[in-house]
Parts: C-alpha cells; sequence; structure tokens
C-alpha cells in the first residue's frame, strides 16, 4: 500500500509543477527592448515597445533642451511573428535581471523585457553589445528594428 500511496503523491506533484510552468510559461504579449549610455550628448536613452499592434520608439536625452522623441507605427503582422519566434521566453526567464556590469565606464547597457499573457514581465538588463549567449540571435532583429527608427 505504501509503494502506491508514494506513487500517487509523485504523480500529483508532477502534475501540479507541470500546470504551474504553463502558467509561468504563457505566450508572450508584448517585447520591449532599449539602449541607454549615461555619459553622453543627444539621445541617449532609445526604446522601443512591440506588440501585435504597435510598435513605439522612445527616444530621449539627460539634457533638457532636447525634446523626447516618439514614433508609433502598426505592427506588421510578419515583424510581430518574426520577434516573437525568436523569443524562448522559458529560457530567458532563467536569466537573472542584471547580467555583467551595464554601463560601466560609460559602456552603455541595453535591456530586454517580456510581457506575457498573465502579466508576468521580466527584464534582463545587460552592458551593451554582450548579450548573454541565448539573445545572440534574438538580439539582431530589435537592433534592426530600433536603427530603421533613427532619433532625428
Amino acid at each position: 500500500m505504501k509503494p502506491i500511496m508514494y506513487s500517487l503523491i509523485i504523480l500529483l506533484l508532477s502534475f501540479f509543477s507541470s500546470c504551474s510552468n504553463e502558467i509561468i510559461y504563457s505566450k508572450v504579449t508584448q517585447v520591449n527592448y532599449g539602449t541607454s549610455f549615461g555619459m553622453c550628448v543627444g539621445y541617449c536613452k532609445r526604446d522601443v515597445s512591440v506588440d501585435s499592434i504597435y510598435t513605439k520608439l522612445d527616444c530621449t536625452s539627460w539634457r533638457a533642451e532636447l525634446k523626447p522623441i516618439s514614433k508609433v507605427i502598426n505592427t506588421s503582422k510578419s515583424t510581430w511573428d518574426s520577434i516573437k519566434v525568436l523569443v524562448n521566453s522559458k529560457e530567458f526567464l532563467l536569466l537573472p535581471e542584471i547580467v555583467g556590469c551595464p554601463d560601466c565606464a560609460d559602456g552603455g547597457a541595453e535591456w530586454l523585457e517580456l510581457k506575457l499573457a498573465n502579466g508576468q514581465m521580466h527584464k534582463v538588463t545587460f552592458e551593451y553589445n554582450r548579450e548573454p549567449e541565448i539573445l545572440k540571435n534574438y538580439l539582431g532583429a530589435l537592433r534592426t528594428l530600433l536603427s530603421r527608427n533613427e532619433c532625428k
């Protein structure tokens, strides 16, 4: 009888843990990406936010005389699909919030944030152009998107 009881407990625990994984690793609904440099002139902070409807670009400066720039464009289905395909949210959610020493010695910082359908958000900030290995292929698409909409 005891082996059956232990087997049942193990089965129930594995069932509940797989259910929680489904909730944690739910569908990506928004991808946010940005760069910043602490010691620069001009537009030192650039952010792009992409969801299935809109892509929003924000450019800000540390200098008050440079007014923030914000652009909103429609997100094409192909752009959204290509960005979502590249996201491996399970691996991304395992990354720590800070990797390396972002913007130390004015080297710049980059960040990537995913918003999931269950409301969970996870943001990882890392040194500029020194992304974690699992993000190497993914960031190319977001960098291209950010560079196409230069702040001018």
